[in-house]
């Protein structure tokens, strides 16, 4: 699946700055991000490459793609926060990204589920209280912690490996459109 209809990067090092300012792989330079992606696999920086393709995705796919991920990687539907997230992608207002931010607030920082609530609340809208001047979140962090989720929950199960191939085959097909 080469085709990355969804995402608007057109170059793969511009897009690796967005996951790690500080580690721009020059090879990666005028090349087509699904291509770096590829190539990020053969050479089995799995890791990495959920932090690429998180990046690669418009915020609210990489919701989507992330609770794919979890419910594919055993998260059970009826969670809190896979609920939370679903209702979210069902009807993204700003009441239901909050709920899941307080959701969020009430789990434990570590776990796939509570930075799954964080990456919804910070994933667009203003994250300052309701009564306050607009504050919006930084562009890139809804991405980092959707991918952290998604690497928790494949690293605290038992086999990781399939959990980051599966999740990565799910991005692929998220940013294909499908």
């Amino acid at each position: 699946m080469g085709d990355w209809k969804l995402s608007t990067w057109t170059d793969a090092a511009q897009l690796a700055a967005s996951v790690n300012p500080r580690d721009v792989p020059d090879d990666a330079r005028g090349i087509a991000p699904s291509v770096w992606f590829t190539q990020l696999r053969e050479t089995g920086k799995a890791a990495y490459a959920v932090n690429f393709l998180a990046h690669a995705m418009p915020r609210y796919e990489c919701v989507v793609w992330a609770v794919r991920a979890l419910i594919e990687m055993g998260l059970n539907r009826a969670d809190p926060a896979i609920v939370a997230a679903l209702r979210w992608i069902d009807n993204p207002s700003d009441k239901l990204r909050r709920a899941a931010a307080e959701l969020g607030d009430t789990l434990d920082d570590e776990s796939p589920q509570a930075l799954l609530c964080k990456a919804i609340f910070l994933s667009g809208g203003s994250i300052s209280e309701e009564d306050l001047p607009a504050i919006q979140p930084p562009p890139d962090v809804c991405a980092k912690l959707a991918a952290a989720a998604v690497l928790t929950a494949a690293f605290t199960g038992k086999t990781p490996t399939e959990a980051i191939a599966t999740s990565l085959r799910l991005g692929e097909a998220v940013l294909a459109g499908a």
